[in-house]
Formats: C-alpha cells, structure tokens, sequence
C-alpha cells in the first residue's frame, strides 16, 4: 500500500504534515502503527510537536519585521535575470518535503545562526534567544523529575564530546537539583546543558567553547538568561520565570564551574 511505513526514512516525508494534522486517515494509522514499534521515531516526532507548541506560543515575540538590510538582501535575490541568462529548473515538490520535516526548533536554531552570519542583530541577543527556545523544548520533553550523577554525567560527556566540562552537584541546601546533562543544538551542537530544578523551578546551565563577547543580562522570548565568559568559555543560566532574582544561583554556579 502506498501509505505504508517500511522504514524510519520513509516516516521523514510525513512527520511534518502528521505533526500539523494535516494528512488522510490512512496515512495517520500507518505512521501511527510505525511509532508504536519504534521508540527513536516516537521521541522525534515528540520533540517535534514539542517544538512547534513552542513556536506557536512565542507567535507574537517572533513575528517581529526582519531587518531593512535583511529585507533588501532577499528582495534582490528575486529580481528578473539578465537577459540571455536562465534560471535553474525549479526544485519539485518532494524535494521541498523532504526537507520540511525537519524540527522546527532546529530550523530556528539555523536561522539564529543565520543571524550571526550576516551580522544583522547582536549576537549575545541572538544566542539568548536560540538558548531560550531550547532551554523550554528540553523541559518539555524531559520534565523535572528525573536526577542525574554530577561525577558520571561530566566523564560521559568528557569520554563522548572530547572536552571536559564541571557539572555542579545536586545540593540541597540551594534547593538545586542536577536533572539531567545533555548536548545543546544551539552553538552547533557544541554546547552542554545542564537541566537543574532551583527551587522546584527550571533551570538551565549552558557550557560553550569560545565568548560570547560580553557578560550580558538578557530577556527574550520569554525567558531570562545570565551570560558570562571564563577560561575562554561562555557560560549561561536560563529561567523562564521573568520576576525571580538569579544572582544567587548565578553567583553559586560561577564559583563551581571555573
């Protein structure tokens, strides 16, 4: 049958229009019966309704107008051809949808980066931002219960990405507790994060090669986020609760990491 699901490749094509609800009963009960045998294909299509929820929350925050010089650039890039000079073939359809499974949070990821490339925003704003969506996708996905080993959590992370990082215990008498440590798409997937509850709230702490150019208090989309650079790092604490203080845990964290 055509809507049949034989592999996890043939699933990349429907993700999206699944997600979105938008494809026949048909082809719903066969991605349906695929996920339910395949735990990798259920965890992203979770990271991708995850994601979309997100962006779909934050519509109003990222609806702003892009840049003049942004706006210019792509104006120019549909002007009519010189004469004698042809366009290329116009891609079809399937390519088109083969790409547009891709998850959301990993196309804005992209398009932040786009950002710095261009140089058409600050970037400590931009990587505030990238750092806020992915400080509240991973929430979603791993929630708040689960606790992790600083000790084991830095020697998987040393023996897998190559580069040591210090993860900052669970301690009690902060009312911090270490979740879970993961690798951050943001940076290239070259970050650390570090889920913590603070005071039964979420917290994120990212660990990046490279500054960021400057110390930073920043808010954007919803989130506040404390950057900082040492030992040619960039660190950041991410919360999505806008009125709380986070010098304290800040202060805590900064002497734990150096």
């Amino acid at each position: 049958m055509a809507d049949d699901i034989r592999t996890c490749a043939d699933l990349d094509e429907r993700l999206a229009a699944y997600v979105d609800g938008e494809d026949a009963a048909a082809a719903r009960r066969a991605v349906d019966a695929h996920l339910a045998a395949c735990p990798s294909c259920r965890g992203a299509a979770r990271d991708e309704a995850s994601a979309r929820q997100l962006i779909e929350e934050r519509r109003s925050e990222l609806a702003a107008r892009a840049p003049e010089a942004l706006r210019a650039r792509c104006a120019s890039s549909f002007q009519l051809p010189a004469a004698g000079f042809q366009r290329p073939a116009r891609r079809p359809a399937s390519f088109v949808r083969r790409w547009a499974p891709l998850s959301i949070a990993a196309t804005l990821v992209l398009a932040i980066a786009g950002v710095f490339a261009f140089g058409l925003n600050d970037r400590v704003q931009a990587l505030a931002a990238s750092l806020a969506v992915d400080h509240a996708k991973c929430f979603k996905l791993a929630g708040t219960s689960g606790h992790a080993d600083a000790h084991v959590s830095e020697q998987a992370w040393q023996h897998d990405q190559g580069w040591p990082i210090v993860v900052p215990d669970t301690e009690a008498s902060q009312q911090l507790k270490l979740v879970e440590l993961r690798r951050c798409l943001s940076a290239d997937g070259r970050a650390a994060h570090m889920l913590y509850t603070w005071r039964g709230e979420p917290l994120s702490l990212y660990v990046l090669q490279g500054g960021s150019g400057r110390d930073a208090v920043v808010h954007q989309l919803g989130a506040q986020t404390v950057l900082w650079h040492a030992n040619d790092r960039t660190y950041a604490v991410v919360s999505g609760d806008l009125t709380q203080n986070l010098t304290p845990i800040v202060d805590y964290l900064k002497a734990r990491v150096k």
